[in-house]
C-alpha cells in the first residue's frame, strides 16, 4: 500500500484537482482515494470502506453502498448515512435527480437527499449493470441492453449481445461497455457501436466523463480517449480497486 512520503506532493495534487474541476475517486481496500485526472497523482481521503463495490457521483457528491448502508460522501471524504436495507445490491448509478440501485431483481429509484426509495416498474431479473445516459436508464439484463424510462418502466431493446460484459459507464451522450477484451462506445438511441480497442480483458471498474473513459486494469489506472481509443497509464499500485467514479 502507499506510503505518504511527500506532504508537498499531496497538497499540490489536491490543488490541481480542484483547479481542473474533476478528479477520479477510487476505493482500494479500506481507503477512499482521490486521483488527478491528468497525472494520476493521488491523496487519501478517508478509511473504513472495506468491501465497498458500488460508487457513483451525482450533483457534487459521491454515493456508495457498503453492506446494508447507503452513504453520501463529500469531496473531502466525509460521509453521511442515508438509509439501510441495501444488502445484496449489485449495481448503482445516478441521473435526473435520482439514484438507481439494482437489488433482488428490482431497480429502485432513490432520493439522494434522504435515501428513501420507490421501485421502477418492471421485472429486472438477470440485470447485471446499469448506467444513466441521454436522459434514461441503460439496463444490461440477460446479455441484452435496454434503454429504459425510469418512471414508467417502458423500454426499447437495443441491438447486439452484451453477454460477458464486465464493466459499463456512460456520459450524457455515450454508453461504454467492456466485453471480453474490447472497450465499446455505444450510441444510446440506436445501439450502433464503435470498437475503441482491446487490452481490457477482466476490467471491472470503469467511469467516464467528457471525452474520456477511466478504468482499473491489471493494477494500473488507465485513461482512454473516447474519440480515438488512444490510452495512457495514470500510474500503477491500483490493484484491488473495488469501486471507481469521476466528477
Amino acid at each position: 500500500m502507499r506510503v505518504f512520503s511527500l506532504i508537498v506532493l499531496l497538497v499540490l495534487s489536491g490543488v490541481f484537482s480542484v483547479a481542473s474541476g474533476e478528479s477520479i475517486y477510487a476505493i482500494q481496500g479500506d481507503v477512499l482515494y482521490r486521483a488527478d485526472i491528468n497525472s494520476g497523482e493521488w491523496s487519501e481521503l478517508s478509511e473504513s470502506w472495506e468491501g465497498t463495490e458500488l460508487l457513483t457521483a451525482f450533483s457534487g457528491s459521491m454515493y456508495a453502498i457498503q453492506g446494508d448502508v447507503l452513504y453520501r460522501i463529500d469531496r473531502d471524504g466525509s460521509w453521511t448515512e442515508l438509509s439501510e436495507s441495501w444488502e445484496g445490491a449489485i449495481a448503482l448509478t445516478a441521473g435526473d435527480h435520482w439514484l438507481y440501485v439494482v437489488q433482488n431483481n428490482m431497480i429502485y429509484r432513490v432520493d439522494p437527499d434522504d435515501g428513501s426509495w420507490e421501485g421502477v416498474p418492471g421485472d429486472y431479473a438477470g440485470t447485471t449493470h446499469i448506467a444513466w445516459c441521454d436522459g434514461e436508464l441503460m439496463v444490461l439484463q440477460n446479455g441484452s441492453l435496454y434503454r429504459t424510462d425510469p418512471v414508467t418502466g417502458d423500454y426499447i431493446e437495443l441491438p447486439s449481445s452484451y453477454t460477458g460484459t464486465t464493466a459499463v459507464a456512460a456520459t450524457s451522450n455515450a454508453f461504454f461497455a467492456i466485453q471480453g477484451d474490447i472497450l465499446y462506445k455505444v450510441n444510446p438511441r440506436t445501439g450502433d457501436y464503435e470498437n475503441l480497442g482491446g487490452g481490457y480483458d477482466g476490467a471491472t471498474e470503469m467511469a467516464a466523463s467528457g471525452n474520456y473513459v477511466y478504468c482499473e486494469w491489471n493494477g494500473s489506472l488507465w485513461k482512454t480517449n473516447a474519440r480515438t481509443g488512444e490510452y495512457e497509464s495514470l500510474g500503477s499500485s491500483w490493484d484491488g480497486t473495488t469501486a471507481l467514479c469521476v466528477f
